[in-house]
């Protein structure tokens, strides 16, 4: 990401009551990021203050978009999920804004949860189970939340935050020709897919592992900037990925362990399964939803996977092939 020009860093410091020598480094801000966040001085404790930068000429759609999915997030706690609040400033805004040039930057707050990111090789069933619950309460919520199929920017009536809409940006960012023929092919089988208001809503889109703080049982969920319009399954798949990763394979590599994927999941639907009942045909299609997910993240990885040839040629490989990940989830797991 670009660096935050002092003025804007002073300006957003001053909307939300503190100053920019008040602010400390919390995360982000590194080249892949898409923002930066400090905490800073509240009432006797911190909060967390979120920066980005919209280009000028999207700043129409990108603001709201961003307002779409704060008020999504504030819905849900106030429902008992547990997530990172979104505060409103002293002037009662969910964000404020400061100019310059070429940007619009744009600064939200957040309550800090308690908790740690989990390593991605620990194994824990009380943890996928806790996982699987927070996401099944997620579901649940999502079911009563007003947008459920796309949110409409009121001036243009444009369709927005919708999964159409994340596909097409791929397709467009997508720099190999073989990889962007399976990611049309894979559109073309979600298509077909049945959109209803027991699978289909307003998610997280990005569940995974470094998502999530613990802190006992309680599991936290962070980083709603890219929830979306989309099938309930895919959270679930997400929710995959680091096994897929570390684990199990799956993802850039071919599966080497299968029984410990089906474990994963099995302990995660059980928790799932306290706050939210998906019909079981859907488990047999993840993996046209892991496919998804290996693209995306191949896609949005391309220059760092293009460092490494052999992680390049196994990752793209497996896009190629589509081969069987999770399989016959229901006949393993009857």
């Amino acid at each position: 990401m670009i660096a935050v020009p002092q003025t804007a860093l002073d300006a957003l410091a001053n909307s939300f009551g503190t100053t920019a020598d008040q602010l400390s480094h919390f995360g982000g801000g590194q080249e892949e990021s898409d923002g930066v966040v400090y905490t800073y001085p509240y009432k006797g404790a911190h909060r967390l203050l979120k920066i980005m930068a919209i280009p000028t000429e999207e700043q129409q759609k990108k603001l709201f978009c961003l307002e779409e999915r704060l008020h999504f997030v504030r819905f849900l706690g106030e429902n008992g999920a547990h997530i990172v609040f979104p505060q409103f400033s002293p002037q009662g805004k969910l964000y404020e804004t400061a100019l310059s040039e070429t940007h619009v930057w744009v600064g939200y707050s957040m309550d800090i949860a308690p908790g740690k990111v989990r390593k991605e090789t620990a194994w824990d069933t009380d943890f996928f189970r806790n996982w699987g619950q927070s996401i099944g309460l997620l579901h649940r919520l999502a079911r009563q939340y007003h947008s459920w199929e796309a949110s409409i920017e009121p001036e243009s009536g444009e369709e927005l935050l919708t999964w159409q809409e994340e596909w097409t940006g791929f397709h467009s960012w997508c720099p190999d020709d073989e990889v962007k023929s399976v990611w049309v092919e894979i559109k073309q089988e979600l298509d077909k897919l049945p959109k209803t208001r027991g699978v289909f809503g307003f998610i997280h889109n990005d569940p995974h592992i470094w998502n999530l703080l613990a802190d006992g049982d309680q599991i936290t969920l962070l980083d709603f900037d890219v929830a979306n319009h989309h099938w309930f399954i895919n959270d679930i798949a997400i929710a995959c990925q680091s096994i897929l990763t570390f684990l199990s394979g799956g993802m850039s590599r071919p599966v080497h362990n299968r029984e410990k994927l089906h474990a994963f999941l099995k302990f995660f639907m059980e928790g799932y399964e306290r706050e939210y009942h998906l019909s079981p045909e859907w488990m047999n299609r993840l993996d046209l939803f892991i496919a998804y997910r290996r693209i995306l993240l191949f896609i949005v990885m391309n220059g760092w996977i293009k460092s490494q040839p052999e992680l390049h040629t196994s990752w793209k490989q497996m896009i190629l092939s589509h081969p069987e990940v999770v399989g016959d989830f229901l006949r393993a797991n009857p």
